[in-house]
């Protein structure tokens, strides 16, 4: 990585023009002085083209012809970007000081073996680490404040050197929306990379509701688990990931009363396996470091009290 290296913010929007707005002007107040900023629009209402415009040359604008989803959107970004550094966001999240990028820079070079970043995730308004998203395998209560290789990022606020995607690919499109970071996350342990949660790197995510379906999650999560199941861990490796996760989704589905939608995720999921080709099972190396990092992840028990207050989706 050369000594200042040119960093891409890819900024994945729809719709919540507010949040855009304020998501930009957090990376304009960026104290780095090589950034390229890539606002990809799915297809919004609001005039997203208007904004952009207010920021000139500073952002760059990519309008998709239709909804594609967030999997589509970040690809046409990742493509676009010029930086040997990318960082995702998006739309309603925004950095939390204007050092939030240099310290993106430094601690890749501070941690040369490491490859993606997950930033530590705040809420908007009372700043405290929004254990919502934290999906890593350690206790947020002890390690929120701690740097330490883990399996998870999260999508809209992470960091990556520009090879993770040559090697390791992009997002799968087919999934739309709903534990795309997990898909690509395992293909990234398959390449030999590695992730650091890196909690010196803050962002402020707002959780607008406006583009929130309310049973969009319990759908999309339940179908994609079980394809994710099926392309990316061998047989019992996939069983033990599965289940769990489908246990969960019935239990969120029935809480919320969606239990329709649930259904319908696993039966989508179920009949598409045969036309989801090819499998791209982990290596049994793969395997044994995804293993190590989960090693660490809470027991059931402490994973509910997570739960407790609501649906974690």
């Amino acid at each position: 990585m050369s000594p200042s290296p040119l960093v891409t913010v890819v900024v994945l929007s729809y719709n919540r023009l507010s949040e855009l707005e304020r998501c930009l002007e957090s990376i304009r107040a960026q104290d780095y002085p090589r950034v390229e900023t890539i606002v990809v629009d799915n297809h919004s209402e609001d005039d997203v083209a208007g904004l952009a415009r207010r920021f000139g040359d500073a952002v760059r604008l990519i309008e998709l012809p239709e909804n594609l989803g967030p999997c589509a959107a970040r690809n046409a970004g990742i493509r676009a970007a010029g930086g040997e550094i990318l960082i995702t966001l998006d739309n309603d999240v925004r950095f939390a000081s204007p050092g939030e990028i240099s310290g993106v820079v430094e601690a890749f070079a501070a941690h040369p073996g490491y490859h993606v970043l997950a930033f530590r995730i705040c809420d908007a308004g009372s700043g405290r680490l929004r254990v919502r998203e934290w999906c890593h395998p350690r206790d947020w209560r002890r390690y929120q404040l701690a740097e330490f290789e883990t399996s998870f990022f999260g999508e809209g606020a992470s960091a990556y050197r520009r090879e993770v995607f040559e090697q390791a690919g992009l997002y799968w499109e087919r999934l739309f929306i709903g534990c795309e970071g997990w898909d690509l996350g395992l293909r990234i342990l398959g390449s030999g990379y590695r992730i650091l949660y890196c909690p010196s790197v803050c962002v402020l995510h707002s959780m607008s509701p406006e583009t929130r379906a309310a049973e969009r999650p319990f759908y999309f999560y339940t179908r994609n688990y079980i394809w994710i199941a099926y392309k990316d861990y061998r047989f019992f490796a996939g069983v033990r990931y599965l289940v769990p996760k489908l246990l969960m989704m019935a239990l969120f589905s029935l809480r919320a009363g969606r239990v329709r939608a649930f259904l319908r995720g696993v039966w989508h999921g179920v009949r598409a396996l045969p036309s989801i080709a090819p499998r791209t099972p982990m290596d049994a190396a793969a395997s044994r470091r995804l293993a190590r990092l989960e090693s660490t992840r809470p027991n059931a028990w402490r994973r509910l009290q997570r739960h407790s207050a609501g649906s974690q989706l």
